[in-house]
C-alpha cells in the first residue's frame, strides 16, 4: 500500500501543498485514459479528470490510506462519471476503437505485448483491432470491469472496492466479459488468444 501516489497523497492530506502537483502528474494521464475508454471525447475526459482531481483535493483532510491511492481516485472518478451521465441524461458511450487512442504521446494500450517478429505487425494489428471491436459492444457492467483490470491494470480487489461490488461478483463479470470477447473474436474468424 506504500506506494508513491499514496504517499504523496497522505503528505497533501497532511497538509503539504507541493505534494499536489507531481500527484496530479503522475496520475492525470490515466484519469484521462479512464474517461476517454468510457466514451468522453477528448475534452470532456479532461475537464473529468480535473473534477475529479479537485474533488480529491477538497476532501484531502479527510483521506486515509485503507487501499493503494488509485483504488480511492477512480472510486472517485467513476462516481464523476456517473453524475455527469445523470446529469447529461445520455448514456457513457461504450468503448470504440477511438478511444483506446493512446495518451497525450499518441501511444496506444495494448492488451499484450508487442509481436516477436516483424512479419507478425499484421496479424497483431488486425488482432488489436478485432479486440478493440469486441471489447466496444460489451455492456457497461462487464465493460467497466474489463476497462479497470486489463487496461488500468488494478486488482479484482480493487476493482471490487471502486465498483461497490464483492469480489466474486469482479470475477464472474471478468470471465462474462472474456466470454463474450472470445465469442465476437470467433464471428470475426480470429482464434481467441
Amino acid at each position: 500500500m506504500a506506494d508513491r501516489d499514496t504517499e504523496l497523497m497522505l503528505r497533501v492530506a497532511a497538509g503539504d501543498e507541493g505534494a499536489f502537483e507531481p500527484l496530479v502528474r503522475s496520475v492525470l494521464p490515466r484519469l484521462i485514459g479512464y474517461f476517454r475508454r468510457l466514451g468522453a471525447d477528448a475534452s470532456m475526459a479532461e475537464d473529468c479528470a480535473q473534477d475529479a482531481l479537485l474533488k480529491v483535493y477538497r476532501a484531502r483532510a479527510k483521506y486515509t490510506a485503507r487501499a493503494r491511492f488509485t483504488t480511492y481516485l477512480f472510486h472517485i472518478a467513476r462516481n464523476h462519471w456517473i453524475d455527469v451521465y445523470r446529469h447529461r441524461r445520455a448514456g457513457p458511450g461504450m468503448v470504440s476503437a477511438d478511444a483506446f487512442g493512446g495518451d497525450e504521446d499518441g501511444r496506444k494500450p495494448e492488451f499484450e505485448g508487442p509481436p516477436a517478429e516483424p512479419s507478425a505487425d499484421a496479424d497483431h494489428a488486425e488482432l488489436l483491432a478485432a479486440l478493440e471491436r469486441a471489447v466496444g459492444t460489451l455492456n457497461t457492467e462487464h465493460h467497466e470491469v474489463f476497462v479497470l483490470a486489463r487496461v488500468e491494470n488494478l486488482r479484482y480487489q480493487e476493482i471490487g472496492e471502486i465498483l461497490a461490488i464483492p469480489v466474486g461478483t469482479v470475477k464472474s463479470r471478468m470471465h462474462a466479459a472474456w466470454r463474450h470477447i472470445r465469442a465476437a473474436l470467433s464471428r470475426e474468424g480470429i482464434e481467441p488468444p
